[in-house]
Parts: structure tokens; C-alpha cells; sequence
């Protein structure tokens, strides 16, 4: 069964992660991270520490086959009220694939990080839970993908953004073996990596 689990970082920027399985380069990723969608939302319904809302939200998710934008956008709505509450404000920036990716308020002089990431553990756990990364799997993962790489590359082929004759194993091996003397590992990569749609796919796929 897939681990789902917030990733938080209270530096600069907090990223919803996706639950992508995660390996390194020299593991094997699974085929798949569950049967079907139903089943990872059967597996959260299943867990007793789902606050009121996230469970209803997955409720209304296994009637309607998908997690809805509005439910997402609520979720989301309720995360930064909280954080607003506990004096650690996040801005929201809404891609166009439904997430999101959020920019934290950087770490008080004395303020430690482990300080901040209990806030935003603490705000997380009573309202988004894991519904992003569910919403995330659906928006960028519907094939339900092991492989993160895998889940980037179908991600921009289903955009258009994948030129004619740039393989799987071409984007993988562009991130993952160190580039020729002078060049940078994304010179082969041809997308502009500080486009919305390129954003979009990656921060699901993680």
C-alpha cells in the first residue's frame, strides 16, 4: 500500500507533495502505487485519524469516483486560515492543474525549524490531512505510476510539451547521470523548468 505523508519545509517554501512512491536511483520503483484510486481512498477511510472534514471530502470522493476542485480549494482555503491564526502565513499560488504551491513565512530570528514544522504539521493535521496528495495523484498520476520520473514525463506528454523522439529514458537519464564536463544537467532537458506547466507536473509527481 502506498505511504502518503505531508513533506513540510519551513524555510522559504512549503511544497504539497504527492505520494509517489520515492527511490533512489539504484532501487527499482514499483509498477504501480495501488490498484485503483478507489483503493487509496478506501485505505485513508480506513485510518482513524482523519479529521471531520477530510473524511467527508473522501466520502464524497468514493460516490463521485474523484476528489472535486472544490473540496481541494477548501481544503486548502482552511490550511491558511490556520496558519494565518498560528502567525505563520502562507501565500497560495493556484497552477493550472488545480494545485498549489504554497510560499511560507520565513523562520523568526530565534525560531527554530523544528518550531515551524510542528505549526505546520499542526494546522495540516486538522484540515488539508492528505487530501492533496490524493488530489495530486488524480491531477498529474492517473495512471497510478510507481516510477516519480515516469509520472513527470506522461504528465508533460499528455500537455504537449514533450518534443517528437525525447524518450522516457532520455528525460531520466538527463537528471539522473552527472552531465558531460561544461554542461549542466539540464541542458537536456528541453523544457523551461520556471514554466507553470512544467511546475505543475513536477511538484505532483514528488
Amino acid at each position: 500500500m502506498l505511504k502518503l505523508r505531508h513533506t513540510a519545509s519551513a524555510l522559504l517554501t512549503v511544497v504539497a507533495l504527492a505520494g509517489c512512491v520515492s527511490v533512489t536511483p539504484d532501487q527499482t520503483p514499483p509498477r504501480k502505487i495501488a490498484g485503483s484510486f478507489d483503493e487509496l481512498l478506501d485505505h485513508r477511510l480506513s485510518l482513524p485519524d482523519l479529521n471531520d472534514f477530510e473524511r467527508e471530502v473522501y466520502q464524497r470522493a468514493k460516490e463521485s469516483g474523484r476528489i472535486s476542485q472544490a473540496d481541494h480549494d477548501e481544503a486548502y482555503s482552511r490550511l491558511s486560515a490556520c496558519m494565518t491564526e498560528s502567525g505563520k502565513p502562507i501565500t497560495l499560488r493556484k497552477l493550472k492543474n488545480g494545485l498549489y504551491r504554497i510560499t511560507s513565512t520565513p523562520l523568526d530570528p530565534n525560531e527554530s525549524t523544528e518550531h515551524a514544522i510542528a505549526i505546520i504539521s499542526s494546522c495540516e493535521d486538522s484540515t488539508t490531512g492528505f487530501i492533496p496528495e490524493l488530489f495530486q495523484i488524480q491531477q498529474v498520476n492517473p495512471e497510478l505510476i510507481g516510477d516519480s520520473f515516469e509520472v513527470t514525463y506522461r504528465c508533460l506528454e499528455r500537455a504537449g510539451l514533450v518534443p517528437d523522439g525525447y524518450s522516457l529514458e532520455r528525460f531520466k537519464k538527463a537528471q539522473l547521470e552527472p552531465p558531460p564536463p561544461g554542461k549542466r544537467s539540464t541542458d537536456d532537458l528541453p523544457f523551461d523548468l520556471n514554466s507553470e506547466d512544467f511546475q505543475a507536473c513536477e511538484i505532483g509527481k514528488m
